[in-house]
């Protein structure tokens, strides 16, 4: 797990128990190239409230690129330009995760300097 991942991890442990946490490492572990990185994960208990917070984060924090905050079975923040890749119901999301990292390694590196920043403004949100 990345210096990253162990920090989000962390940050999102605050609010409460994690019963399922992914993202995908920074570069691929084949190829090498940069991945658009993402996050999902499920609480155990989950509050109505929470999400308020999440989806300020993700509109505040400084970025490069525009994110989203979506809630479903998994609570996911993910670049706006993948959900809108993925198609209505998100059917595709795993061929976009493919294309956009294979095809765009600069919106690839944008996306992952964000993801930091989103990080560090969800371990500043556990604090306050």
């Amino acid at each position: 797990m990345s210096n990253d991942h162990a920090r989000l991890k962390q940050a999102l442990s605050r609010f409460d128990t994690i019963a399922w946490f992914g993202a995908p490492s920074q570069r691929h572990p084949l190829y090498g190239y940069l991945q658009v990185p993402f996050v999902r994960w499920r609480f155990s208990n989950p509050q109505e409230s929470w999400k308020g917070a999440f989806s300020s984060v993700v509109r505040d924090a400084p970025s490069d690129t525009e994110w989203t905050f979506k809630v479903a079975k998994n609570w996911m923040i993910v670049p706006t330009r993948l959900v809108t890749e993925s198609g209505p119901e998100g059917h595709l999301f795993s061929e976009a995760v493919l294309s956009i990292s294979r095809d765009d390694e600069e919106f690839c590196a944008k996306a992952q300097t964000d993801m930091t920043r989103i990080i560090g403004a969800l371990e500043q949100c556990v604090r306050e």
